[in-house]
Formats: C-alpha cells, sequence, structure tokens
C-alpha cells in the first residue's frame, strides 16, 4: 500500500474535520452528526460500525489523500434503521409473442449517522463543539408542542362545521341560567331532551346509504368529523340489496382481528387474499386497505389513499370502531346535484323493482 498524499492547505479545506468515504460502490463525503443513505449492510438498528475505506480525510487546512486508502483512518457509525427507495418499474415487452412482464422494485438501503472521524491520533467528536442537551431538548420540546397546537387546531376548525349565529347567545345564555336553577334531576332530564334534539351535525356518524348518479344504491361510513373512511365496493339495483349488505359488512369487521398484506405473484399480478381485512400498495405509491368476505370476494374499500403503511395500518382501527359504534343507517335528505358531466340516471325495470 502506498503512502497517503499530504496536500497543500488551501481555503478549501477550512471547517470542521470531514472524510470521503467508499461504501458499496459510491464514495460520501461524510462529518460529524451527518445521515446518510448507503447500499444495505448486513447490520441490526443500534449497532456500531466501522468504515475502513477512507479515501480523504480533511482538518482544517491540512488534508491527507490516500492510494487509494487513508493508511491508520477510519469512520465509526452507528446504525439508524433501514429504509427503501422509490419504486422502480421494469416491464419487458416482445412483440407479436404476447409476453408481457411486469415488476416492481424499490432498493433497500441502511441509514448511517456518523458518529467519529479517527485519523493521527486526533477525534473529530472530541474537538467538535459540545452541544448543551438541556437546550437541544427544551427546543425539541417546544417544537412538537408548536406541531401538536397546530395540529389541533386544524382539527377543531375541521370539527365546527356551523358558527352559532350572534343573535342567538343571548337566548342560550338565559336557557342557561334557567336550566342552572332547577334540581338536578330536572337539569339532568333537560340535559336528555337536548341531546336528542342537537342538530345532525353533532351527532356520531355512522352507515349511510345513497343512490348515485348512476342510479345503483351504494354505502358509505362516515365518521364523528364528517369524513368518509370507507365506501362499497359495488352498486346494487334496490335499497334492500345495499342494506343487507351493511350486515354482511358488520360482521366481517367484528370478526377481522388483524390484516394481512397482499401478495405479488412472479408477473406482477396480485395473489387473491382470504378472508379479512387486506393493506396493499397501489400503481400511484400510496398504501390502501380492503375488506374481503369469506368467500374472498371484497366488501369494502378505503376511502382514500395513505402515504405510509403505518398510516393505513392506524386508519384500520378508525374503520372498526366506527363500524362497531353505527347500529343503523341513514339516508342523504337531498341528492347529490348533478353536473353536466354525470352519466345519465337510467330507467328503472321490473327486475329492479
Amino acid at each position: 500500500m502506498s503512502a497517503p498524499v499530504p496536500c497543500p492547505g488551501r481555503a478549501l479545506f477550512r471547517g470542521p474535520m470531514y472524510a470521503v468515504i467508499e461504501t458499496g460502490g459510491k464514495q460520501y463525503r461524510v462529518e460529524v452528526g451527518t445521515e446518510l443513505e448507503v447500499e444495505l449492510l448486513d447490520v441490526e438498528p443500534g449497532q456500531s460500525i466501522t468504515l475502513e475505506r477512507v479515501l480523504l480525510v480533511a482538518d482544517g487546512s491540512d488534508a491527507t489523500v490516500g492510494t487509494p486508502v487513508v493508511d491508520g483512518a477510519a469512520v465509526e457509525a452507528e446504525v439508524v434503521g433501514a429504509s427503501r427507495g422509490d419504486k422502480v418499474i421494469a416491464f419487458k415487452y416482445r412483440p407479436k409473442a404476447r409476453r408481457r412482464v411486469k415488476k416492481g422494485h424499490r432498493q433497500d438501503y441502511t441509514v448511517l449517522r456518523i458518529a467519529d472521524i479517527r485519523f493521527g491520533g486526533k477525534s473529530a467528536a472530541d474537538s467538535a463543539p459540545k452541544k448543551d442537551a438541556k437546550a437541544a431538548d427544551r427546543k425539541a420540546l417546544e417544537e412538537a408542542a408548536a406541531r401538536q397546537a397546530a395540529e389541533d387546531a386544524a382539527l377543531a376548525a375541521k370539527l365546527n362545521v356551523a358558527a352559532d349565529a350572534p343573535a342567538e347567545k343571548p337566548a342560550k345564555k338565559a336557557k342557561a341560567d334557567a336550566t342552572a336553577a332547577k334540581p338536578a334531576a330536572a337539569k339532568a332530564t333537560e340535559e336528555a331532551k337536548a341531546a336528542d334534539e342537537a342538530p345532525a351535525e353533532t351527532k356520531t356518524k355512522g352507515f349511510e346509504i345513497y343512490e348515485d348518479e348512476g342510479g345503483e344504491w351504494r354505502w358509505r361510513l362516515v365518521a364523528s368529523n364528517g369524513e368518509p373512511v370507507a365506501i362499497s365496493e359495488q352498486g346494487f339495483s334496490t335499497k334492500a340489496g345495499v342494506v343487507k349488505t351493511l350486515d354482511v359488512v358488520r360482521r366481517n369487521v367484528a370478526e377481522a382481528e388483524d390484516h394481512a398484506e397482499a401478495e405479488v405473484a412472479e408477473d406482477g399480478s396480485e395473489v387473491k387474499g382470504g378472508k379479512g381485512f387486506e393493506i396493499f400498495e397501489d400503481a400511484s405509491g400510496g398504501w390502501r386497505w380492503r375488506l374481503r368476505a369469506g368467500n374472498g370476494e371484497l366488501v369494502a374499500i378505503s376511502e382514500q389513499g395513505f402515504s405510509s403503511k403505518s398510516g393505513v395500518v392506524k386508519a384500520l382501527d378508525v374503520v372498526r370502531r366506527n363500524a362497531a359504534a353505527a347500529e343503523g343507517h341513514t339516508e342523504p335528505e337531498t341528492a347529490p346535484e348533478s353536473t353536466p358531466d354525470a352519466a345519465p340516471k337510467r330507467a328503472r325495470t321490473k327486475k329492479d323493482a
């Protein structure tokens, strides 16, 4: 191994100690605290590893270039975890042979955090300025509190569907004063009556059945904030048919305690799953869920996609909770307004009756 080649001091090398390392056939410029994704390594999260292929070490105005590596230099890193890159689609096509193969690939990476750079008896971690741990923790807590406050404010604005009119405030205040003066038993009776007379927007939502623009009956599960969380996979020609389907949906949701991930065959097609909840990644890269009956047929699908697998798993808990709380079903008071591009409403036949 040839001796390392020292470089003359230049303004380019002024600054903290850094190094250029090689791993997985790629080169990276790293400093203490740098987080980077490298080609998959056979390590577990939480371990500490030493990267010995150091091609360059620079400390202030001094730099040493290896031929090809710097003798005696080492970079220590902590394994943060693993990640995956963006999906890459590989499509093979042979004309006139009826051969089409579509496969997806996501590269696996290992996430490293550089802990120290050692060379010539020096340590970059020892020479780096020490940060105030308490100040960093306090700043992190303040940022987390600010994010939580912003999320709570957005949720409150979303749930506040209608504000009370100013003219109604004196009447409500007088009613509250009169209620406070009554005995406890009378007060409880009035509170129960007021809960029954509350507007529909403030009550807990549940299953809704409606007739779509194509003349078919469908159902949807609406959460307490008014957002739909599940819809029917197919339409029904009669109202009685969709009402019977709600019993099937309730029974399958109650029996589906866990979920499975959709399997993909070698040709890229999805393997039909079994009974219960199933999560999968759609063509656009979003995660969704679907509910299958005992015969493998789809009975419900998610209303929207999620950017991560954990997001769709949390959505399943919301679906289970709302489905268990929905005892009956309701119908929208008014049908959705039609648009010029909407499909014409088909005529009813004797078979639909």
